[in-house]
């Protein structure tokens, strides 16, 4: 959980930066959004070798390897002094922390019993947003006191510390049992069902991101003065994943107890989402108040987190024990097609519209495709435990 705390501060770093970055470098939305996906193009593309990188040559090394490299990567970001570096340097950033998912989950399902399995792998994850909230709200405070260069070099301190900490008390999982599938790993890239949840994935990620790169825009935008305060509103997206992932976790075993499958969960969520980023953009339109915008952005946080406890329990339940590292690594590298698109294609949005509405519009619509995807896993629309993948 820490090492994903300092991960998403460093990640999130940006967010909060943006507005001051935007002005410095006289940006337009969309090259901001550019900017903003810089770090995305390089962790999409990590996440399939790294995991295969995992299950070879170990968790931790790959883990520790990755921490030491997002350290690394926030410094450079402080001392960039262009548009063309601080794209680089975020874009290096991405390299490193794309290392980390398909290491770490499992890790996560190897250490967490069978009969908890949707709370113990929410609860590890809890990191994620803890780290989004503290890279939001403690960015945001620290880019209006002393710039956004300093955001950078302030938070590669914690990376420092979870580099050491995780050197020190991380534990290999054991080696799977079992043997190797009978298909081999070649299974992950023809199974019908894993390709419903790569695509089923995307839209969650890419709605996840139109906020969490664009909500203290956005709420300076409806009126928010202070730079601060619209970063601790927007922070509450990442808070939010602290009682999703918990009540998501504890909601996903007592389905499963009863004999459904985790789909039943994933279902439950991933409908709160679409109407949460509906409501978000009627929010929009309507010029709602700051606050009751941030209570909105809490309830899609809370539902977006909420998807990813069973779904990813699901993924380590059809696929073969020996291939979880590049199981995740596939379904993650897949997902994160739609950090790229959403924060360029937002600005973009932004750009032409003159309003985040449509964007928000264009999530909500990308997540009910989403939902379909989902339920074609086998058994296609049923909420009995899904068939194996091997």
């Amino acid at each position: 959980m820490a090492v994903w705390i300092s991960n998403y501060m460093v990640r999130l770093a940006l967010s909060p930066s943006l507005v001051q970055i935007k002005a410095e470098f006289g940006l337009s939305y969309a090259e901001a959004g550019l900017l903003a996906s810089a770090f995305f193009y390089a962790y999409t593309v990590m996440q399939a070798p790294a995991g295969y990188l995992g299950d070879r040559f170990g968790r931790k090394l790959m883990i520790c390897l990755s921490n030491a490299g997002w350290t690394l990567g926030s410094l450079l970001t402080a001392l960039a002094g262009s548009f063309h570096q601080v794209f680089a340097f975020r874009f290096a950033t991405g390299v490193a922390e794309g290392a980390l998912f398909s290491n770490d989950r499992p890790v996560a399902a190897a250490f967490t019993p069978s009969r908890v399995k949707g709370k113990g792998i929410g609860v590890s994850f809890t990191g994620l947003g803890i780290g989004m909230f503290l890279g939001i709200a403690l960015g945001g405070f620290i880019a209006e006191a002393a710039g956004w260069r300093m955001v950078f070099l302030a938070f590669s301190i914690p990376s420092a510390l979870t580099f050491l900490l995780a050197l020190k008390v991380l534990r290999e999982p054991p080696q799977a049992e079992g043997g190797k599938p009978p298909r081999g790993k070649s299974v992950l890239f023809k199974h019908r069902s894993l390709w419903m949840l790569y695509f089923a994935g995307i839209p969650v990620i890419y709605s996840l991101w139109v906020l969490g790169t664009w909500a203290p825009v956005i709420f300076m935008e409806l009126g928010v003065k202070s730079l601060f305060q619209g970063s601790l509103y927007a922070s509450l997206l990442g808070l939010a994943s602290i009682p999703g992932l918990w009540f998501s976790g504890v909601v996903s075993d007592k389905f499963r107890g009863r004999g459904l499958s985790w789909r039943a969960a994933i279902t439950l969520f991933f409908t709160a989402s679409i109407l949460c980023m509906f409501a978000v953009a009627f929010a929009l339109e309507a010029k709602v108040s700051g606050l009751i915008l941030a209570l909105l952005i809490f309830l899609a946080g809370f539902s977006f987190w909420g998807i990813w406890a069973p779904f990813y329990a699901l993924t380590a339940d059809i696929t073969h024990p020996s291939m979880h590292g590049t199981a995740y690594g596939v379904l993650n590298s897949i997902h994160f097609i739609g950090s790229i698109a959403a924060p360029w294609l937002t600005g973009f949005l932004r750009d032409l519209t003159g309003s985040f509405t449509a964007a928000c519009q264009v999530s909500a619509l990308l997540m009910v495709a989403g939902l379909i995807s989902l339920m074609m896993v086998k058994p296609a629309f049923s909420f009995t435990c899904e068939d194996k993948a091997y």
